[in-house]
């Protein structure tokens, strides 16, 4: 999700404390807006940049970066995340090279967890970074204030928010008679029946372009119906696994009934079950399937390569099962400081760059649809004003109060929480189900599962 060049506006932004024009935003002073004071490198400041489904954003993100350093004379080795991991794990490769005395300096990545992050003792306390920005750019996202924050010290610094939810065809809706804007689409019912009503296998366009493989996007879309049916992964102490419970295997027996009843074979593409993280983006970006759920690079990328796509999808909140309750959380892309790193204030200086106005709206509008404002003063650019169907709709969500703790909801995250979430149970668990497996079993079993996983973290998980 890449970006055009933006230099001309403020590479003078970037090099100091900025500009006027680069620096003023929704009242915040020059003199708040300041960088810390220019940072020597030690050897060469070592980026490491994950990329996003839309190549435009990567490359904005990337020459903003690359520009910037260039502007500080700083000797600059930029990575993406593919090169950089190899063939092993994220989290092993950052620990192998804390281990060696030899981490990056900086990373900017949209899925690492930020409890692991501190499990594994990976990162600088980015605190001092993220006070500045607050002072200067207003309140942070909700989601980042039960994510990020630990023990009163924050991971990393947010970048900026992420569009995420559920994208929906408009033309093929109103084909069938079906008013986005009606509320149809409100309940996980009305969304089941959106799927059927679109469907036309036989012009391969498949309603529910949704997937339970493990991932991402499977695990997300599990998480978020054994919730909309009233299930949790914990209770609200965050100590007792709950996630056995008449709730949650009411949830998960609706889901297989999607894939598994006969009566549903049309609404659901071929080979959904073997669907990695980015074939729905395909799917949807090639016209063939119309509603999805995925953060909003899917249609970033639509937008800025002018996919004809774009004009007829729009964002509709998570749905509401029978608990009653629209359960949304936003994420963030973050930015960490590397635990060991001799570049660290080098690191703050390119972070607050990256912060600043001129940077922030040439992203909103490179990634328009995706990114979205990680602090309060940023919603009221131009280029999220001019987006009311999507980017300023999703404010509700950034903002949402009290905060929606992702999978640890209704308990808070804990290391627990987000162990259990790396290890995907919950799509494992699907699964078991769609090859077979009861589904009271494979819920009882799946708990049990979690419930060690919580006893090894020290946590009772079980009464």
């Amino acid at each position: 999700m890449g970006r055009i060049t933006r230099r001309g506006m403020f590479s003078r932004a970037g090099q100091a404390a900025g500009t006027l024009a680069a620096l003023q935003v929704a009242g915040v002073s020059v003199a708040q807006a300041g960088v810390v004071s220019q940072a020597a490198v030690t050897g060469r400041l070592q980026v490491v940049q994950a990329a996003d489904f839309n190549n435009d954003h990567n490359e904005f993100v990337k020459k903003t970066i690359t520009d910037y350093a260039a502007a500080q004379r700083w000797q600059l080795d930029h990575s993406d995340l593919a090169g950089f991991v190899g063939a092993t794990d994220i989290y092993q490769k950052l620990q192998a090279q804390k281990a060696a005395g030899q981490p990056v300096d900086f990373i900017v990545h949209q899925g690492l967890d930020q409890r692991l992050m501190y499990v594994y003792d990976l990162y600088q306390d980015a605190t001092p970074v993220l006070n500045r920005a607050v002072q200067r750019y207003g309140r942070v996202a909700s989601n980042a204030r039960v994510s990020g924050l630990i023990y009163d010290k924050w991971v990393g610094v947010p970048f900026f928010d992420r569009t995420d939810g559920y994208w929906v065809r408009t033309d093929k809706l109103a084909e069938a008679g079906i008013d986005v804007n009606s509320g149809a689409l409100n309940t996980w019912y009305g969304v089941l029946d959106a799927a059927k009503a679109i469907s036309r296998p036989d012009q391969n366009f498949y309603g529910w372009g949704m997937t339970t493989n493990r991932g991402g996007d499977g695990e997300y879309l599990m998480w978020r119906i054994i919730q909309a049916w009233g299930g949790a992964l914990a209770d609200d102490t965050g100590a007792y696994v709950t996630l056995y419970s008449p709730e949650t295997i009411d949830g998960v027996t609706w889901l297989r009934e999607v894939y598994a009843n006969p009566a549903n074979a049309g609404i659901v593409p071929p080979g959904v079950g073997s669907w990695n993280d980015i074939s729905n983006n395909e799917a949807f970006l090639a016209g063939s399937v119309g509603i999805t759920s995925n953060a909003g690079t899917l249609l970033a990328s639509a937008r800025f390569n002018k996919n004809p796509v774009a004009d007829t999808t729009t964002y509709v909140p998570n749905p509401i099962g029978p608990y009653g309750a629209r359960i949304a959380s936003s994420s963030q892309s973050y930015m960490y400081f590397m635990n060991g790193s001799k570049n660290f204030d080098a690191a703050s200086q390119l972070a607050e760059h990256l912060l600043t106005e001129g940077v922030q709206r040439q992203l909103y509008r490179t990634s328009s649809g995706y990114a979205v404002p990680a602090y309060d003063a940023f919603w009221s650019t131009p280029e999220i004003q001019a987006d009311p169907q999507v980017s300023l709709k999703f404010r509700e969500v950034s903002q949402a109060e009290p905060p929606v703790a992702g999978n640890a909801y209704r308990g808070p995250i804990t290391d627990a929480s987000a162990a259990v979430l790396f290890q995907q149970v919950a799509t494992d668990m699907m699964g078991e189900v769609l090859s077979g497996k009861p589904v009271e079993q494979a819920v009882r079993e799946t708990a049990d599962r979690a419930i060690r996983v919580y006893q090894e973290f020290g946590l009772p998980g079980r009464r």
